[in-house]
């Protein structure tokens, strides 16, 4: 059984140390009996800082309120994630890995001057028709220890030895009842989104940040980070419930490319809302997910 890899920061590591290290060459699969060890990283409190919470807020459409974008979290918590999945205990290759899921739990409002911690942790795998997916566990606690925010961030290393089962792809989909949707918000998602999101966000994949680049990677043009997407849905459609104690979640389905018109619909679901990423002629769906109170 491999140790546990404990890696404790008194300041958020270097993200681009962590991009560069991204680069280098990796395995795609896991040999027999071979699993992701347990690794966890620890950041210790702080305030987050005024200015990025700002720049944060006006490219995602959340109000200036005092309080921590109920997305931001995964801001904070970023240069963790690089530190882990590109240490060197770390069996996979990062470059291509998908962000497929995300799940939140908010358990309370969460200040914009209050010291936070970070702790992450990955820890196995699970074996899926395109290759294998890891969950990257994220807690958010106070100066008292207790956990005030937390997500599961599910990712996908794809295996290009396996194919995918026929019912995955857009030949399998099947479009949403629209009827059962009202329109939210129709807003431009600018060529250049990907470049000011990821300075703020740490994320300079370069899928996300030239169109030059993106074809480099198989896109056709760049492709606007998800979290992106998901915190500028939430924070349309979140209304008072992303205040305070909630849960989101949120599969991403398709890229969204740079420029593109998303639209953002919504409709009641078990006491919360259901919502999805569209385009203007319904063609596909970048997103979908809900937010609810919490129970």
């Amino acid at each position: 059984m491999s140790a546990t890899v404990n890696l404790q920061f008194d300041a958020p590591p270097s993200i681009w140390v962590g991009f560069a290290k991204a680069a280098k060459p990796g395995a795609v699969s896991l040999g027999p009996g071979q699993d992701i060890p347990r690794m966890e990283a620890h950041l210790a409190p702080a305030p987050a800082s005024a200015k990025q919470v700002d720049k944060y807020r006006k490219l995602c459409g959340f109000e200036s309120n005092g309080l921590l974008p109920v997305t931001y979290p995964h801001i904070l918590a970023a240069p963790l994630h690089m530190a882990v999945l590109t240490h060197d205990a770390f069996p996979l290759r990062l470059l291509g890995a998908v962000h497929m899921r995300n799940v939140v739990h908010q358990h309370r409002a969460l200040h914009q001057n209050e010291p936070l911690g970070v702790q992450v942790v990955v820890e196995g795998h699970r074996p899926v028709d395109k290759g294998l997916e890891f969950d990257l566990q994220t807690r958010i606690v106070d100066t008292d220890e207790q956990c005030v925010w937390e997500s599961i961030s599910t990712n996908l290393i794809r295996d290009p030895g396996k194919r995918a089962s026929s019912g995955g792809g857009k030949k399998g989909w099947e479009p949403p009842v629209w009827d059962e949707y009202a329109v939210v918000d129709r807003w431009k998602a600018a060529s250049n989104i990907g470049r000011r999101y990821g300075v703020v966000a740490g994320d300079v994949n370069p899928i996300h940040l030239h169109a030059v680049a993106a074809k480099l990677f198989g896109f056709k043009r760049a492709i606007a980070h998800g979290m992106w997407s998901f915190a500028s849905s939430v924070s349309r459609c979140g209304g008072d419930v992303i205040e305070g104690a909630c849960s989101l979640d949120v599969a991403f389905k398709r890229p969204l490319f740079l420029p593109g018109k998303p639209e953002l619909l919504a409709k009641p679901a078990d006491g919360g809302q259901a919502y999805l990423l569209t385009n203007p002629n319904r063609s596909t769906v970048y997103l979908e997910g809900t937010i609810k109170p919490a129970s």
